[in-house]
């Protein structure tokens, strides 16, 4: 039987605090990943979720439950990157290999489609790091707007204009690569 995080939680609460790796075990990979799709730097995403462990540990009395504590942990790393990303000025070059599409899935008939996944992923790779993240929750991680809204701080409805707003600019970044209208749905 696995253990709940908020039975976790009130071990380390209770002074039990060596049960903490118990819940970076847990979430490491996947506060990493979240993490590395904002930074892109292997090593800085490294520290910046090592340093929203650390934030997670040190507010963890602070935790209220109004969420679960995967959306908690999810958020504090968000806007640690986020942060991370301010602070150095750092500029994202590099594609995510989640967005690359995979050649041997592709067969010889299907050249329009790797072309427009071509061109769907050199737009996606003008977007800025936080555009890319939402895109990537809803899409890729299938997480709900209410989870996003939670994790990025934003209104509910601001995600669901943000998603809009970010198709049609895929949209329109297409066409200006390309010279053709392209359907994003």
């Amino acid at each position: 039987m696995t253990e709940t995080d908020e039975a976790i939680i009130e071990r380390v609460l209770s002074g039990r605090r060596e049960d903490f790796a118990l819940l970076v075990d847990k979430y490491k990979d996947k506060v990493f990943a979240l993490v590395i799709g904002i930074i892109k730097n292997n090593e800085l995403a490294k520290e910046v979720a090592q340093d929203a462990f650390v934030k997670t540990f040190v507010s963890l009395k602070k935790f209220r439950k109004e969420s679960s504590f995967s959306t908690w942990i999810y958020r504090i790393a968000y806007n640690t990157a986020i942060s991370e990303t301010r602070k150095a000025s750092y500029k994202n070059v590099a594609l995510d290999e989640r967005y690359l599409v995979n050649n041997t899935e592709i067969n010889d008939e299907s050249e329009i489609k790797e072309e427009e996944h071509r061109k769907l992923n050199k737009a996606i790779s003008l977007l800025k790091s936080d555009e890319k993240l939402i895109l990537e929750m809803y899409y890729y991680e299938e997480k709900a707007v209410k989870e996003i809204s939670e994790i990025t701080g934003l209104g509910k409805s601001n995600v669901k204009i943000k998603l809009h707003r970010l198709r049609k600019k895929l949209r329109n970044l297409i066409e200006e690569h390309s010279g053709k209208e392209i359907l994003l749905y």
